[in-house]
């Protein structure tokens, strides 16, 4: 499970804008010494705001936990680079084995439009469910040693 640290900056309705910082810090895994290259949700450049549902009751100001759940982002990958590459191949085959090289051309695109069309449903369809991302309540744990 993947998880960032973010700060809810506007709230309506059922819902919150969280702002994750920019950039990751360093986890020490690395030879860079400044900031992550590979941080959490690609994040290299300014703060990124996102809108997520809000089930743990967050209000403005609160520092909250942004998480994506576990195989979210290798899917997403998949159906991003897989789904319309398939398409594409398979619009190909058909269309050369229909008419030759024009129709092979027709059918790859045919394809591509196709894989972007599987992929702008998945994109809705996941936004709908509100199962990109999830909050979570940042928790502290507090320790107190006993007096005698």
């Amino acid at each position: 499970m993947s998880q960032c640290e973010a700060r809810v900056v506007a709230a309506s309705g059922s819902e919150v804008w969280v702002e994750v910082a920019g950039r990751a810090p360093t986890c020490g895994n690395c030879k860079t010494a400044d900031a992550c290259q590979t941080g959490l949700l690609g994040l290299t450049a300014g703060p990124r705001r996102y809108r997520v549902v809000n089930r743990v009751g967050a209000q403005v100001g609160d520092q909250v936990q942004l998480v994506v759940a576990e195989g979210t982002l290798w899917r997403a990958s998949l159906w991003s680079y897989a789904a319309p590459l398939l398409l594409a191949i398979s619009g190909a085959v058909i269309g050369q084995s229909m008419s030759g090289d024009a129709a092979a051309v027709a059918g790859t695109v045919v394809g591509l439009v196709c894989g972007v069309g599987v992929l702008r449903w998945n994109e809705v369809r996941a936004r709908g469910e509100g199962s990109l991302f999830t909050l979570q309540v940042r928790t502290m744990e507090k320790r107190f040693k006993e007096q005698s």
